[in-house]
């Protein structure tokens, strides 16, 4: 049997091979599904990776180690991959961030915790095993580290968004061991904490690592019952841990609450051009439940109208209606839904912020209907 990574044909001889037979009426897609009878991850134009391993990180979190094929490229520390999975019958996809395996080719990890109500993060944590084969897609996203690397970074993550921020670490440990880095990262316990062991191990391994674990679960969504006592992210904070944080650039990823937390710190120390963010966790919409605003959706050959309440992204919203807007990750990083708002308001879940036709460019998946709305579609 052959290895995962095995290829049988050089990725461009294979290219080649495709342009030929697709001028013969052959699809790209009907060549993929062809070679990949010999090898699943022998593809050219659609991506798929095999699982190699799982490993539970805590109750609610597992991590796959994923061999793709030689087609799927590198990835910077810190970017996103999309992973389809197909469950009865539909392919969904989420975006997940991906960490390099050393000595292996075309080879990464994921870490997957698990979402209320969550479709995809809930099918691979109970049903994903070894062997099993996933569609993948290009990394993307600009959640990285600059080109040239400054003198000391900062990272503060919140809950599975230590997934990014591990990346940036494994990496600057590996080829950068002088950079210095501080990680604040806050988790409800040390047991709901990814990656615990590995940090605590890093951390005493490299001395150019400052590691600050909070036990608190000020900065997540609560029910509203969390008390002041809990640590937060602020200036004092910032302040004892690195003195000219405002002028370090910083990566924040985590809950939409710390994440507004840091949007708000660094406005105020006037260093926004300093800070990078990347939600994992948007807040719960609040409107209404019983407005109902007319959604308008014009694309190059179709043109649809369904109702938004309130309390729903229009995403979910378009689905409700029967309506499948082009999306992929649900979570406002990879724009694929994005679409031009010609009339109307909608809130930002992300920013929290209104933003007013027209012309504003919005996604439909961390975007609330405020009014009635035109939208054109952009894919």
């Amino acid at each position: 049997m052959f290895e995962p990574s095995t290829t049988l044909l050089p990725m461009p001889a294979a290219a080649r091979l495709s342009g030929w037979l697709e001028h013969l009426g052959v699809s790209p897609l009907a060549f993929d599904d062809t070679i990949s009878l010999i090898n699943p991850l022998l593809s050219v134009h659609s991506l798929r990776a095999r699982i190699v391993s799982r490993t539970s990180e805590t109750g609610s979190a597992t991590s796959f180690v994923l061999q793709a094929g030689s087609s799927f490229k590198a990835f910077q520390p810190g970017q996103f991959v999309m992973i389809g999975v197909t469950i009865k019958g539909v392919r969904h996809r989420r975006a997940y961030s991906p960490r390099a395996v050393e000595g292996h080719s075309h080879r990464f990890a994921i870490t997957v915790q698990r979402q209320p109500s969550g479709l995809v993060s809930n099918h691979l944590n109970d049903m994903a095993r070894r062997g099993d084969v996933i569609h993948i897609e290009q990394a993307q996203g600009i959640f990285t580290l600059p080109a040239r690397l400054p003198d000391h970074i900062l990272l503060i993550a919140g809950g599975s968004g230590i997934t990014p921020s591990m990346a940036m670490l494994s990496h600057l440990r590996r080829h950068f061991p002088k950079s210095k880095a501080t990680l604040i990262y806050f988790a409800r316990s040390r047991e709901d904490r990814i990656f615990a062991q590995s940090l605590d191990d890093m951390a005493a391994a490299w001395p150019s690592l400052q590691y600050v674990p909070i036990d608190s679960i000020a900065n997540t969504p609560t029910d509203g019952s969390t008390t002041q006592t809990q640590p937060l992210l602020t200036a004092d904070l910032l302040a004892k841990l690195l003195p000219n944080w405002a002028d370090v650039p910083t990566y924040c990823c985590g809950p939409a609450p710390l994440m507004d937390a840091a949007r708000m710190l660094w406005a105020q120390a006037d260093a926004t051009a300093h800070l990078s963010l990347e939600a994992f966790a948007l807040a719960a919409p609040s409107g209404d439940p019983q407005a109902r605003h007319a959604v308008r959706v014009t694309g190059t050959t179709s043109q649809h109208t369904f109702e938004a309440s309130g309390n729903q992204t229009i995403l979910l919203a378009s689905e409700a209606a029967g309506m499948g807007m082009t999306h992929g990750c649900r979570q406002g990083i990879c724009h694929q839904c994005t679409c031009t708002l010609r009339s109307g308001s909608v809130q930002d879940l992300s920013s929290g912020k209104r933003i007013d036709g027209e012309g504003q460019a919005i996604r439909v998946c961390v975007s609330v209907a405020m009014s009635a709305l035109e939208l054109d579609s952009l894919n």
